[in-house]
């Protein structure tokens, strides 16, 4: 799908995306999510909307999770961006991110970040989704490494598992689960078990961590 707009391009989702979204769902609903958190484009709101619509709960929209080109008058979905999207491609290649409507990768990094520590903080649930983009899955993944060039690859409606928790010293701490999971549109679910069957997991003892450390 490619949009262009007299305004900011906030195209909702092509039918692949709905059924993206449909196996997404199908997926979770087996899960105790309790919170939902969605960027304020449509694409990420109506991939969460079933989900919402199954647990009983209402998106809580957070703008700073938007993705980098939030202010761009066209959207071009990024596997054909360096192509049929050439023109402002060229333009991000060149550093001229603002005149594209994109933030520069330093305001975007450090919105995410703060977006996603003030989640961290405030903990409106034991189990949170997230419905945003691939640009910020990345982004809040890269912060929570504790390093911003890290690269990971984050499919359409794929899920990404971040634990938190409060350390010692009452701040939160985090560790990657798994990134870019893409079992749920090949696979079908009845019920969870988890890798311990079932039975309680044992404490992770690796290092975690706090979301405040140096990057």
């Amino acid at each position: 799908m490619v949009v262009d707009s007299p305004t900011i391009a906030d195209p909702g989702l092509a039918e692949l995306g709905e059924w993206q979204a449909a196996r997404l769902a199908e997926w979770l609903v087996h899960e105790d999510i309790d919170h939902v958190v969605t960027s304020p484009k449509r694409r990420a709101i109506e991939t969460a909307q079933a989900i919402c619509d199954a647990k009983g709960l209402v998106n809580e929209v957070v703008d700073d999770f938007d993705e980098i080109d939030r202010l761009c008058h066209s959207y071009y979905p990024t596997e054909i961006l360096q192509t049929e999207g050439k023109a402002i491609w060229d333009q991000v290649l060149a550093g001229n991110f603002t005149e594209v409507g994109w933030d520069t990768p330093e305001v975007f990094n450090a919105r995410v970040r703060a977006a996603w520590e003030d989640l961290c903080r405030r903990m409106p649930g034991k189990r949170v989704l997230v419905a945003c983009h691939g640009g910020t899955v990345r982004a809040i993944l890269a912060s929570v490494v504790g390093n911003q060039q890290a690269s990971f690859r984050t499919d359409y409606a794929s899920i990404s598992r971040v634990h938190v928790d409060l350390g010692e010293d009452g701040i939160p701490h985090a560790h990657v689960l798994s990134a870019n999971e893409t079992g749920h549109f090949d696979a079908d679910r009845t019920t969870t078990g988890g890798p311990m069957r079932g039975a309680p997991e044992v404490a992770w003892p690796g290092r975690r961590r706090s979301i405040t450390a140096p990057r």
